[in-house]
C-alpha cells in the first residue's frame, strides 16, 4: 500500500461480507442491537470511557498516555484504537500525528456515532483517514495482520476475562508481526485493597447468575496480564499509579461515596504517595500499563 490512504482502502481491511454500512459506520452483523454503553453515551460521554471518577484526574491521565502513544507511532502507520468510545484518544492523538488510517472499533454504536460526529467537524483530524467499526471487542471483522499498532486505553477493565482473553487472541491475529501494542488503565491490580473488593464483587454477580456482567471492574495479578500477552515478541509490564486506602467503596450510595472519595481517599492517597519512597511505589501501584511488540 501506498503512505497515503483513503476510507475506501481501510475497508478493504474488514473481512468480506462481515458488516453493513449506516450512516458512515460499519456494523458487524453478529453485535447485539444495543449495549450497556449506548445507555451511558447518551447520558455522558466522557463517563462512559473514562474510569477513574475524578475527572480532573483522568483529563491528566489522559495528556499522559497521548504523549506515551505517539513514542511509539511512525505517520506512516495504521493505528487500530480498540474500545474507541467517543475518540477520546483521536481527538488529541490526530491533531498532532496525522496518520496513515485509524481503525476505531466500539461495541457502542452511539459512542462512535458521536465519534463521527466529530471528526467530521475537525479539518485536523480528517488528515487522518477514519474507519468506523461497530463491533465486540471479542469478534472483530478484520482481516489478518490489518493494523501496525493497536491502543487499549481503560477497556478490558470493565469486561469479564473471558471476553478479554479472547479479545487478546484477536489483537495477536489483526497486529502485523513487529507492531505493537499498548494497553492503559485496563489492568488494576488485584493485590489491592480495591482488588479485594472487585473480587468480592464478582462473587456476588457469580451467585446471582450474572459472572459476565459487563461494566463492573476486574482485577489482574501480575501473573494473569503475563499470561495474557503470551507469544509476544517483547513485553514490558509497567506499574502505574499509587493507592494504599480504596479509592471508592462500591457499595456506598452516590452521594456519600463522593465525599468519602473528594474528602477521605484522594486525598490521603496523595499524602502517602507524597512520603512514600519512590522506589517502593511499584508496591502500591494501581493498575498495570503494558508495551508489548508482536
Amino acid at each position: 500500500m501506498s503512505n497515503t490512504m483513503t476510507e475506501v482502502d481501510l475497508k478493504t481491511l474488514i473481512l468480506p461480507n462481515q458488516t453493513v454500512e449506516q450512516g458512515g459506520i460499519n456494523i458487524a452483523k453478529g453485535i447485539a442491537e444495543r449495549t450497556v454503553w449506548d445507555a451511558h453515551a447518551t447520558v455522558n460521554a466522557t463517563h462512559a470511557v473514562i474510569s477513574a471518577p475524578d475527572e480532573e484526574a483522568a483529563r491528566i491521565k489522559s495528556i499522559d498516555q497521548i504523549a506515551d502513544i505517539k513514542r511509539h507511532l511512525k505517520p506512516a502507520d495504521v493505528l487500530l484504537d480498540f474500545g474507541a468510545g467517543y475518540g477520546r484518544v483521536a481527538q488529541y492523538l490526530l491533531p498532532n500525528l496525522p496518520l496513515r488510517g485509524y481503525i476505531a472499533v466500539d461495541s457502542s454504536r452511539e459512542m462512535l456515532s458521536l465519534f463521527r460526529e466529530r471528526y467530521i467537524r475537525s479539518d485536523e483530524e480528517q488528515r487522518t483517514p477514519l474507519l468506523l467499526l461497530n463491533a465486540d471487542i471479542h469478534t472483530v471483522p478484520l482481516v489478518d495482520n490489518a493494523a501496525d499498532a493497536v491502543v487499549v486505553c481503560a477497556v478490558f477493565l470493565h469486561n469479564h476475562k473471558d471476553v478479554v482473553h479472547k479479545s487478546m487472541q484477536e489483537i495477536k491475529r489483526i497486529l502485523k508481526p513487529g507492531g505493537t501494542l499498548l494497553v492503559y488503565s485496563s489492568y488494576p491490580r488485584a493485590a489491592t485493597f480495591m482488588g479485594l473488593q472487585g473480587l468480592f464483587y464478582q462473587i456476588v454477580l457469580n451467585l446471582l447468575g450474572k459472572p459476565f456482567k459487563n461494566g463492573p471492574v476486574r482485577y489482574y495479578s501480575k501473573r494473569e496480564v503475563t499470561a495474557l500477552h503470551s507469544g509476544f515478541a517483547e513485553l514490558d509490564i509497567i506499574p502505574v499509579g499509587f493507592t494504599i486506602v480504596p479509592k471508592t467503596l462500591i457499595f456506598l450510595p452516590g452521594p456519600i461515596e463522593k465525599i468519602y472519595r473528594v474528602g477521605f481517599s484522594n486525598p490521603l492517597n496523595s499524602f502517602l504517595e507524597k512520603i512514600c519512597p519512590k522506589s517502593y511505589h511499584y508496591l502500591f501501584a494501581a493498575w498495570y500499563d503494558v508495551v508489548a511488540k508482536r
